[in-house]
């Protein structure tokens, strides 16, 4: 690693998810909380091993509703975590542009319901910075995941949020670290967009359809100038040798991953 470059933190797998309680009486009660590994966290909460949360004890057994994984890091999932769990009082996303009879919900008393976070996590989705990220959704239930599906479609959730009837599990074994190492630069290497060379301590990618490589910056600025509706940071990107799309957030976690090498 050069001497100018520094560590990146790189999150492997980190999520969020949403508990429903299983005990009579308790049906419509929900959970938000945040994990590395799913699987276990459900047992914490169902006291099968130790750790649970102690605000969950009184309402066992739970089940995992769905997990939202893909954050560029820990930090951001945590955020994503307070915002879905206080809608009604995040600072991080503004709910003003939702649909006024969604807000009557979100901003409503019965935080701790189904209804209520089902709406938050659709509208979360399309406000900045979430509906920038390379979010998945895995849900195992199909009736649930086909009304998540209808809520994301009617409040225009991007595509590149991709939204799967998953089983927890293999979603969470399948999700290491979603990109390709990207190696070194090779000596005389250069930006398929720029023609400059490519420097280790200067963020850059590479195709993985072609290998084409370019520098990020120059690779932004081109999805930038090409969109018809440009941004500042994209949520996709598409090579200029070939026309592979790629999830932006993919890209930036493969250069943190080969940064912190």
């Amino acid at each position: 690693m050069s001497p100018q470059a520094q560590p990146i933190s790189v999150c492997a797998f980190y999520c969020c998810y949403l508990l429903r309680s299983l005990k009579r009486g308790s049906r419509d009660y929900v959970y938000v909380g945040s994990t590395p590994d799913p699987v276990r966290r459900l047992r914490q909460h169902n006291g099968e091993i130790s750790a649970g949360a102690v605000t969950t004890r009184s309402r066992r057994p739970w089940e995992m509703l769905l997990i939202v994984h893909g954050f560029p890091s820990k930090a951001s999932a945590l955020q994503f975590e307070w915002a879905w769990q206080n809608p009604h009082m995040s600072r991080h996303s503004s709910f003003d542009a939702v649909p006024y009879e969604l807000q009557r919900t979100l901003y409503g008393n019965a935080q701790k319901k189904l209804e209520t976070k089902l709406v938050a996590l659709c509208a979360m989705l399309t406000l900045p910075p979430f509906k920038m990220w390379p979010l998945q959704i895995a849900c195992p239930d199909p009736q649930l995941h086909a009304d998540i599906i209808d809520r994301a479609r009617r409040l225009g959730v991007s595509e590149h949020i991709h939204i799967a009837c998953q089983d927890i599990r293999i979603a969470f074994e399948e999700a290491p670290n979603h990109h390709s190492y990207l190696g070194p630069p090779e000596p005389g290497e250069q930006c398929a967009l720029c023609g400059q060379g490519l420097e280790e301590d200067r963020p850059r990618g590479a195709c993985a359809a072609c290998s084409a490589p370019w520098h990020l910056t120059c690779l932004a600025a081109h999805n930038s100038t090409s969109s018809d509706s440009p941004q500042l940071v994209p949520t996709t990107a598409q090579c200029n040798k070939c026309r592979h799309e790629h999830i932006w957030g993919d890209l930036v976690r493969a250069y943190a991953a080969a940064v912190a090498e």
